[in-house]
């Protein structure tokens, strides 16, 4: 009997033990349960997801401001030499072809106050007609070396003659590539003398010339950001410019809803043959220089070194600016009335060289 009440006990004593351990289990659980939730930064440590942020995809990515226009264009396109074209701009020229895909025209006085133009590509390749094409004149193989700009023209004045076989300037011509050029049926000689981008493209290539920029060029303007427009507020109200050519009488006219100065000469539209589209420009520049005759007493010898006044236009408004050149070869520097060079809205550009003697010709009004 002691023997049996003995082993009672311990079963019962074994029973208490377990239910004391699971008491036990239980309140450590309950423990722990109640100290995670009063230290909420334990739970935060383990299961808290780093933010990441998505910075907004760069819309320039990969590429430059043009050096004639200042838009933005793929790198290869920026360090491409430009063609610097002579156009022929009588009457009996026009429509001329392919200019409204030049991005900067130079338009000077030739002999008896008739002008020419010069028209900049650095897109041509594709272009078909380009033209018609004329001859040199001293002057404008040197706004053309101010682009690092093959230059192409069909004759030349005497006095440029010296200069173009100088090796001073890339040039396509009658005197090295007569193959880059052809006349075209329906117009009257000479005003009938055009090429193609693939023509020029393939005499480039055969004369050897370089065709990327160098490290050494800089370009020639400064131009405006996507988000910093040029506004001249201080400017004159420039929504009609007369230029005040004596034969073809041009005139630009200012468009609001685009911000184009579209152009006009010989009292209509100035078209494009090739697209039929008038052409028009972002930016004029217009620079008032010294002109005298050579001794043929008819072909007009420029000054374009030295400094001098014109106007820049842009945006509807108009302010006075100077322009300054040191050396011959070198560039042509305009500047504003705090002698800072000025900034162009990104576009077409158009320059007009003015003689100072027709400066009061030139009309710029609301």
């Amino acid at each position: 009997m002691k023997k049996y009440l003995t082993k009672k006990t311990i079963g019962i004593a074994v029973a208490v033990i377990l239910v004391l351990a699971g008491i036990i289990t239980a309140v450590a659980l309950s423990g722990k349960k109640k100290e995670v939730k009063e230290n909420p930064t334990t739970v935060q440590e383990t299961t808290t997801v780093e933010e990441t942020t998505t910075e907004p995809k760069d819309p320039h990515a990969g590429k430059v401001q043009s050096y004639l226009t200042g838009e933005y264009v793929s790198k290869k396109l920026a360090g491409k030499r430009p063609i610097a074209v002579m156009i022929n701009n009588i009457q009996d020229a026009i429509p001329q072809s392919g200019i409204s895909k030049a991005k900067v025209m130079y338009e000077a006085p030739v002999e008896g106050g008739i002008t020419r133009m010069m028209a900049i590509f650095d897109e041509y390749e594709d272009l078909k007609n380009i033209g018609s094409i004329r001859s040199c004149r001293l002057y404008y193989p040197k706004f053309a070396n101010e682009w690092n700009a093959i230059y192409v023209h069909y004759g030349q004045s005497k006095y440029a003659l010296d200069f173009l076989k100088s090796g001073k300037v890339d040039t396509v011509s009658a005197l090295n590539r007569e193959a880059s050029f052809y006349r075209q049926s329906g117009k009257v000689a000479p005003h009938n003398l055009y090429a193609t981008g693939a023509k020029l493209k393939e005499g480039i290539k055969a004369l050897g010339y370089e065709t990327k920029h160098g490290s050494h060029y800089k370009g020639h303007f400064t131009f405006a950001d996507d988000d910093r427009k040029v506004s001249l507020e201080n400017g004159k109200k420039a929504k009609k410019v007369q230029i005040g050519y004596l034969i073809n009488h041009p005139w630009f006219e200012y468009n609001k809803k685009d911000g184009q100065y579209y152009r006009f000469q010989y009292g209509g539209k100035h078209i494009d043959e090739a697209t039929g589209k008038q052409l028009h420009f972002s930016n004029i520049i217009i620079q008032f220089v010294d002109a005298t005759l050579y001794p043929d007493n008819k072909s007009l010898n420029m000054t374009l070194t030295g400094s001098g006044s014109g106007w820049y236009i842009t945006n509807g408004k108009a302010e006075k600016i100077n322009w300054k050149k040191t050396k011959d070869l070198g560039q042509t520097v305009y500047t504003d009335k705090d002698g800072k060079d000025i900034v162009l809205n990104q576009g077409k550009t158009f320059i007009c060289v003015v003689q100072n003697e027709y400066s009061d010709n030139v009309v710029i009004g609301k």
